[in-house]
């Protein structure tokens, strides 16, 4: 008997659920089959495990649960934190919850003081309760945005952020599959403590929504340092007068909301009442929790027909503003009406830079009126000085314009490795610092410290209040967007992945990394930076290609504009290739820079189209590996 046939056996006298059972029996007599759940081990990724639900290690099922909450517990002993106890949660997929509590009386059962929330509920009130409690561990079974067959397993450590080296690598040496975790060695229900979701909905919403005394108006001029600071000790930021209560920041726009099936909309409207914005229009069919996802293409607001019925809806009654959360409730998608009345989805990199131009007003006026920074997020934050340095964070596959917008406005920033628990590494190495912003492009957003990750239920509060401001000025979220293009420069970003096996993706990267392209679609490779090569303890299996002007040229060709004065020949490409760490594709990033982009609007088409075409040629890459 190899050792996978072996495995399945001793996994199917310990599996509680009978469907995982039945499948097991039904499929061991292949060997195929048997390989593909039995041969190897899920590891952690970007933003922990992720895996089909499934018999097996390999797949996401009680089993491994437990697998993996004994390997958390015997850590946290280890680590001597076992005494701050372990908080658990879970969002609305099918057997969800069942995880949860095997995790927790797991848990329990190793004399750790264990919480659950008792019901489905948003990955960031986990988040936030790491952090109320002080607690040791915290763990969320959920997929966020993945396919609707797909289940998995964050974990929280005692700092409030997702597990980093060499946490996530020491429980990983810990996963031991010679002794499989049997339902004698879990704790009874009620040794568990029962969090009220209400509750944690309560406390979640004092902590990171910012009552609506402390929301600074937006002037049409942006706040400049008063000099020009040095490009390694930025000077904090000074405010664009006036500056004035909630008053001053406009009515809250009419918008339509949707939870796509997930679990977002109930702390939502807690946290729209208590910004004192009025309730959403919600879509209806899509407000209360179905892990099933009934009607959806794919639970990802980033993906192609996601967001159809939330735009239908705020068509039918004339609204021009959109918010989705993903299932988890940790991304915000925005979708706002052009003037023509077509739907303009804002890209992951768009809707940072808003939120960053929206979050730094706030820093700034707060520190004119001697506000403590975050005032809501910690209750150490009111003995903090209102004079603090701002920072904000975000990951090197991001677009740069956010840090092009932090240079300007005086904010140190700090560019991190992919994910949410690299995007939060600077708050807690600057503790004395303000926390400002952070983002991926992935629709990841911070605007709080309340909640050490990313958070799409405050982050939709401040697009709310942010949209009432630009409306009381007459503008949109896209005019916006072209002001602070002319104050830092025109940043056009795409994605683009390619769905392929992990041997397909690894061997694509081995090639690239051994014999480096020398033009991508004619436009010469003038630098490669390859993340696994730096001198930092933490690498990235990620590759930064800089491009020149196409070959021949000595220049991007001129684009369709009455303004050509302004256009800057030497316009910067950049592109990022890497694997993704939650599912089993190649991820492509690409961005263009104009600092003087003339006609923005022209310019945004012209280099789209550019990036297009560097984005197919590279995606072949892939395919032919």
């Amino acid at each position: 008997m190899t050792i996978p046939e072996a495995l399945a056996e001793a996994w199917l006298a310990v599996e509680p659920d009978a469907a995982m059972r039945a499948d097991i029996e039904a499929n061991r007599a292949s060997t195929d089959w048997v390989r593909a759940h039995f041969g190897s081990v899920l590891r952690f990724g970007t933003a922990g495990m992720r895996a089909p639900a499934g018999p097996g290690p390999t797949r996401m099922n009680r089993v491994m649960v437990r697998i993996a909450a004994r390997a958390v517990g015997t850590e946290l002993i280890a680590s001597g934190l076992a005494d701050r106890g372990a908080v658990v949660g879970f969002d609305a997929r099918p057997g969800s919850g069942d995880m949860a509590f095997d995790a927790a009386r797991l848990l329990a059962a190793m004399g750790i003081p264990t919480a659950i929330i008792d019901g489905p509920a948003p990955t960031p009130l986990l988040a936030r309760q790491v952090l109320a409690r002080a607690a040791g561990v915290g763990l969320m079974v959920t997929a966020s945005h993945n396919h609707r067959d797909d289940n998995g397993l964050k974990v929280y450590w005692e700092d409030g952020t997702q597990i980093r080296p060499p946490i996530d690598q020491r429980i990983e040496a810990r996963m031991d599959l010679a002794s499989l975790p049997r339902d004698t060695d879990l704790a009874a229900r009620h040794e568990v403590e029962s969090l009220d979701v209400r509750s944690v909905i309560a406390s979640y919403v004092g902590a990171a929504i910012r009552p609506p005394g402390v929301v600074h108006a937006m002037s049409p001029s942006p706040p400049t340092p008063a000099t020009d600071p040095p490009a390694t000790t930025p000077a904090p930021p000074h405010p664009a007068a006036p500056l004035s209560a909630p008053a001053g920041a406009g009515d809250p726009p009419r918008l339509v909301y949707t939870a796509l099936c997930g679990v977002g909309a109930q702390t939502l409207g807690h946290a729209f009442a208590a910004a004192g914005l009025p309730p959403p229009i919600y879509v209806e069919h899509q407000r209360h929790p179905d892990g099933s996802f009934p009607g959806l293409p794919f639970p990802n607001p980033e993906e192609p027909g996601t967001l159809d019925d939330v735009m239908a809806l705020a068509t039918d009654h004339d609204v021009d503003l959109v918010l989705a959360n993903d299932p988890d409730a940790d991304r915000l998608a925005v979708a706002v009406r052009e003037r023509n009345g077509a739907w303009h989805r804002l890209s992951g990199d768009e809707l940072g830079v808003l939120l960053c131009d929206w979050m730094i007003h706030q820093a700034a006026g707060d520190a004119v009126a001697g506000r403590p920074a975050s005032p809501a997020s910690s209750e150490a934050a009111s003995e903090q000085p209102a004079t603090q340095q701002p920072i904000s964070a975000s990951s090197v596959v991001s677009g740069r314009m956010v840090e092009a917008l932090c240079t300007a406005r005086g904010v140190a920033h700090h560019r991190t490795l992919t994910g949410f628990k690299w995007i939060m590494a600077p708050r807690l190495a600057h503790a004395d610092a303000r926390w400002v912003f952070g983002y991926e492009e992935a629709l990841g957003y911070s605007v709080s410290d309340a909640v050490l990750d990313k958070d799409g239920i405050s982050a939709a509060v401040e697009f709310a209040r942010m949209a009432g401001a630009l409306a009381a000025r007459g503008i949109g979220p896209l005019e916006r967007l072209d002001e602070l293009a002319a104050e830092v420069g025109l940043h056009v970003t795409a994605a683009a992945s390619v769905r392929a096996d992990a041997d397909r993706i690894a061997a694509a990267m081995a090639s690239l990394r051994a014999d480096p392209p020398r033009a991508v679609a004619g436009h010469a490779v003038t630098r490669i930076t390859d993340w696994l090569d730096r001198s930092s303890p933490h690498q990235a299996d990620l590759v930064e290609l800089d491009l020149a002007p196409a070959s021949g040229s000595g220049s991007w060709p001129a684009p369709p504009t009455t303004d050509s004065s302004r256009h800057d020949p030497d316009a910067q490409v950049r592109i990022c290739i890497r694997p993704s760490g939650t599912e089993s594709k190649a991820k492509i990033y690409l961005e263009a820079v104009t600092p003087s982009p003339g006609d923005t609007a022209a310019e945004r088409r012209r280099l789209g189209s550019l990036l297009d075409t560097l984005a197919a040629e590279v995606s072949v890459w892939f395919e032919r590996a």
